[in-house]
């Protein structure tokens, strides 16, 4: 067995239903990454413009001095389902398909580090590694594509054959000198634009990428303020992410995987009942949404997305609480928000 092969025996035990070997070289799209940033289309994410940003990103060598692989990892989880029929009837959130199952960077992160632990044994030497896992400064898409694991899509996303989009990736960088994977042939997206015509906002770019100052997953995840009332109402109901251009995608659409058994369970509704989401205390959120992503848009970005979809749900019932926090709710944002929704209301 090679080297490359007992790598992959080893990802396939620890639960890596996708697996490929990229070369250490400049991610393809980096000058598309640049001007990308040059435009501003990071919206608030300043951090992914800063300098030593942008050089890490620039080749694997400045992530790991003496990389000359990069294994390439991939963890499938399910795809959103709709609303059940006791969830229809209620005002319910939404919550984006991922961010249902426990926190995905501690799950890969951990997975990666007992590969890269065993790489010494198979390789008969000390092999230098560094695991990444999408917060660190990597275009791992470009990577992954390059590995062979599927192709960037008209949305951004990495689409895999088996799994379509509904993909977590990792990256595992190492100074091992292994033959590279071949990427896939063919464009599935080529002559489709569905995921395009689906997205709310029109944040899908011709290159595809995304421009973040239009994306709601940005707005109701990694944005701290007020959302613009313009995007406001084009958020309907959805608390946290944004599926759909994901589920616009013919390709995921068609996917079937009977027998398949996730390595990940739903730990969390993707429905939520609106009022109770609203009237959690602080302590009873994070004790819910602890242990899931959810928790990347705060207690009052949550708070503040929920008072948004409540006013586009027209709940009328919500009026007293958001009356309330209104007028008692510590942060300046979320009684913006509750004024809003009360207007929504009371045009209703």
């Amino acid at each position: 067995m090679s080297l490359k092969d007992a790598i992959k025996a080893e990802a396939d035990q620890l639960g890596f239903v996708l697996f490929g070997v990229a070369p250490a070289v400049s991610p393809p799209h980096f000058p598309v990454y640049q001007a990308w940033i040059s435009a501003g289309k990071q919206a608030g994410m300043e951090y992914l413009a800063r300098p030593e940003a942008l050089t890490a990103r620039s080749t694997p060598e400045q992530l790991l001095p003496g990389c000359r692989s990069i294994l390439c990892v991939g963890l499938p989880y399910p795809p959103p389902l709709p609303p059940s029929a006791a969830e229809a009837e209620k005002d319910y959130g939404k919550i984006a398909a991922y961010a249902t199952l426990p926190d995905y960077h501690r799950i890969l992160g951990d997975k990666l580090k007992a590969l890269a632990t065993r790489l010494p044994s198979l390789a008969g030497r000390v092999v230098r590694w560094r695991v990444c896992v999408d917060t660190a400064p990597i275009l791992e898409k470009d990577y992954a594509f390059l590995a062979g694991l599927g192709w960037i899509g008209r949305n951004s996303l990495l689409l895999t054959p088996q799994f379509g989009s509904y993909v977590f990736l990792g990256e595992l960088l190492t100074d091992l000198e292994l033959e590279p994977d071949q990427p896939l042939e063919g464009d599935p997206c080529a002559a489709c634009y569905q995921c395009v015509q689906a997205c709310p906002t029109q944040a899908l770019l011709p290159e595809r990428s995304v421009d973040a100052r239009r994306c709601l997953s940005y707005w109701t995840i990694e944005h701290r303020g007020p959302i613009p009332e313009e995007l406001r109402p084009l958020l309907g109901k959805r608390i946290f992410g944004c599926d759909s251009c994901q589920m616009a995608c013919p390709l995921n659409a068609q996917l079937k995987q009977p027998g398949f058994t996730y390595a990940q369970n739903v730990v969390i509704e993707a429905y939520p009942d609106l009022l109770e989401a609203f009237n959690l205390s602080q302590e009873a959120w994070e004790a819910k949404y602890g242990q899931t992503p959810v928790t990347r848009a705060k207690y009052a970005g949550f708070r503040r997305n929920v008072a948004y979809a409540l006013g586009n749900a027209h709940a009328l019932q919500a009026e007293p609480l958001l009356q309330q926090a209104r007028e008692q709710d510590p942060d300046p944002i979320v009684r913006e928000a509750c004024t809003w929704a009360l207007k929504q209301l009371k045009t209703y």
